[in-house]
Order: C-alpha cells, then structure tokens, then sequence
C-alpha cells in the first residue's frame, strides 16, 4: 500500500498538514494488453474532504495534462472524497499502435488537493502529487517478468576522465534499478532508481575508479517489492 507525498505547491501563510491524506493500494501497476481496464484503489484517510484528480503521462513528469495524448482513458479524472470514502479508478485503453513484442512505460498520476480554507483564514495549502508505474505486457511475450534482472549482461566503459556502467536488457520486460554497487563501491542512481528498458540499455556514470568486478543491485519484482541479485561486470 502506497502512502507517500512526492509533490508539494504552496500558497498563503500558515501552518501545513503534514502529510498526504489519499491512500493508494499499489506503487505499480501491470496493465495486460489484451485486458478491458485496470482498476486503481485508493481512499481519503484523512479526516477533510479532498480532490483528486487522475491522468497518465508518457514519462514527461512535467507535461500539462491537457496537452497529453495517450492511448488511454481515466475516470474519473476528477473526485471528491469525503473522510474515509474509497475510489475506484478505471483505466481503459483506447485505439491501439503499442508495441506488441515488448511492454510499454505509462505514469499514472494522482493529485490530492485540500479544501479551501473559510475565507480570510490565513493557511498553508499543500498538494501532494503521487506518480506511478503503469506497464503494458502485450500476451505471449517470451520469458517471465521477475526473471528478467538475471538476464541484464553488465560492462564497464569508459575513459580516465568518466566512467559508467551499463546493463544491457535482452528481454521484452522493464527491469527497475533501485540500488546498485560494484566491487563494493555504492553507486548513486539518479532520483534513486533507474529503468531498464525491454531490448534496451542504461549506462550509469560511476567513478572512474571503480573498474570491472562484482555487481550487487537490487530490482523491482512484479507486485513492487524489491529484491537482491548478483552479476559480473566485463570489460568492453
């Protein structure tokens, strides 16, 4: 269950609710490709009323909703919540031109919006943004979806001056990076995770130090905890 403030605008003076009243059952989502729609739990758990409002983007974190073109539908894509009252939300796709031989990376997006303060009150309006992993899994792809981080082939290129490490990912399922060493040595992954696309390849800048050796990372499973996996760096 997902319970977490990723974005905050302000307005006025005061003093803040502290944290995000909506409550979200998942932090990622698997949409088949052959399915109807996939429906989002959540919850106001706080003790005010709250809008939210629904959209999914492309991976452009900063796109104005209006202006996006996805081929999917949400609804509602703005709610009221009373104290305690559950929502559904219905992701439908429409039209198709999706990959069929490897999954698709959408963003579902959440927005919790507090009420009006009564009219003079000085106040600190906060609204918390949650962000979410949609994956569209085509059928029939070949492999399995939680095996995919043993099939990443890993080598260290580079030069004196930088210096990365890339994964190279042979099947047709995201793999997502949420902590990586090698021989040792932590390396930071910007905005602490990275994606690794299907038959795609993310390099990672490390020190120019750290040469080829013993990879420790740990990957996102299909319900979205993560686990530990091992691997050999090589050379180019």
């Amino acid at each position: 269950m997902l319970r977490a403030a990723v974005l905050a605008s302000v307005a006025s003076v005061g003093t803040p609710r502290c944290e995000a009243s909506l409550t979200v059952v998942g932090t990622r989502f698997v949409y088949p490709a052959d399915a109807r729609a996939l429906t989002i739990l959540a919850r106001n758990s706080g003790s005010a009323p709250i809008l939210v409002q629904a959209w999914l983007d492309d991976g452009d974190a900063n796109a104005d909703p209006s202006r996006l073109r996805v081929p999917f539908v949400v609804a509602p894509p703005l709610a009221r919540l009373d104290p305690g009252q559950p929502l559904s939300i219905r992701v439908q796709g429409v039209g198709g031109g999706l990959a069929t031989d490897r999954e698709s990376c959408f963003w579902i997006n959440l927005l919790e919006v507090p009420p009006a303060a009564p009219t003079g009150e000085p106040v600190l309006r906060i609204a918390y943004r949650f962000r979410m992993k949609l994956l569209v899994r085509p059928p029939g792809l070949r492999g399995e979806p939680d095996d995919a981080p043993n099939r990443l082939a890993w080598t260290r290129d580079g030069t004196q001056a930088a210096a990365s490490i890339a994964a190279s990912n042979p099947t047709p399922y995201y793999v997502t990076l949420t902590r990586l060493s090698v021989n040792g040595e932590p390396v930071a992954l910007k905005h602490g995770a990275v994606d690794v696309a299907p038959f795609g390849r993310a390099e990672i800048p490390i020190d120019r130090q750290i040469g080829a050796g013993a990879i420790v990372f740990d990957a996102v499973d299909e319900s979205g905890a993560s686990h530990e996996y091992r691997a050999q760096a090589v050379p180019p």
